[in-house]
């Protein structure tokens, strides 16, 4: 399986492209105050920077096959929070009142099932690096859970968040007028490109990843680097350009933290966040 010997070509370009792209979203993280944005980077690229030396050194003859199965399978689940985050923020520009659920709904629902995933990915890794042979089928069910729940839960994002952006298209005349220069701005239409392509990406890979391991790591897939190169390196790096290029720090001009959402409701469970009109219908689509 490509696991024993892989490349040493590819996986020290990918190597040698998260490190590189590390330097960027550090520096647009820390100038533009976007935390929560920064840390999923900096995590998704951290792992991705390790499992691709565990590959380079798979390479050479060193045993670092776990290390390389745990970091390049979460990794990615980072970038996805990164995404998750933004969805809320996006929902305060154009308005909440356009939305079936409030951002804080959004945020903490796929922050926690983004954990849920991780956890089950990293307990099921830590499992096949155990000493005891009878174990790795059921590290190895773990981790399948893991991102089988990764993909269901991008595919449950990408259909809502779809669906919100279908119903602010149709209501333009409702969204918010706070944010009416991020409305014109080509720069934050840009970032909902780059952030919708860099989902797509996720998405593929990730559905790449559950295919790949269903049969188990001796399966077909599993041993078609090819894929592996394309359908895993190519997809991330591809997400995690567009996450780059298209930094929502300055395509939200500075207001990112502006468009943030009360995480504590007020004793009768309202958001202390004031709209300022009326919401919409939810079936007025």
């Amino acid at each position: 399986m490509t696991m024993d010997i892989p490349l040493l070509a590819p996986n020290a370009f990918f190597l040698a492209f998260h490190a590189t792209l590390l330097i960027p979203q550090v520096f647009l993280g820390i100038r533009y105050k976007t935390w929560g944005f920064l840390f999923g980077t900096f995590c998704g690229h951290v792992l991705e920077i390790i499992g691709y030396i565990a590959r380079v050194q798979m390479h050479n003859g060193e045993s670092k096959f776990v290390a390389y199965i745990v970091c390049l399978t979460i990794g990615p689940a980072f970038f996805s929070a990164a995404i998750y985050l933004c969805l809320a923020r996006i929902i305060a520009v154009y308005g909440e009142k356009l939305s079936r659920f409030s951002p804080r709904t959004y945020t903490i629902t796929f922050m926690v099932s983004d954990f849920v995933a991780l956890i089950l990915q990293a307990s099921g890794g830590a499992i096949l690096g155990g000493k005891d042979p009878s174990t790795l089928d059921a590290g190895l069910a773990i981790i399948k859970t893991g991102l089988a729940a990764h993909l269901v839960a991008i595919a449950i994002f990408v259909a809502l968040a779809a669906e919100y952006g279908f119903r602010a298209y149709r209501h333009q005349h409702q969204w918010d007028y706070k944010f009416a220069a991020l409305h014109k701005s080509q720069a934050f239409l840009l970032f909902l490109i780059g952030l919708a392509v860099a989902t797509l990406c996720i998405l593929i890979r990730t559905s790449f990843r559950v295919a790949e391991l269903r049969d188990g790591f001796d399966s077909k897939l599993a041993d078609n680097e090819t894929a592996f190169i394309v359908l895993e390196g190519v997809m991330v790096a591809l997400a995690a350009v567009f996450l780059t290029i298209f930094h929502p720090g300055p395509a939200f001009e500075g207001r990112w933290g502006e468009a943030d959402f009360q995480l504590r409701k007020d004793s009768k469970g309202r958001s202390f966040e004031k709209t300022h009109s009326d919401p919409i219908p939810l079936t007025a689509v």
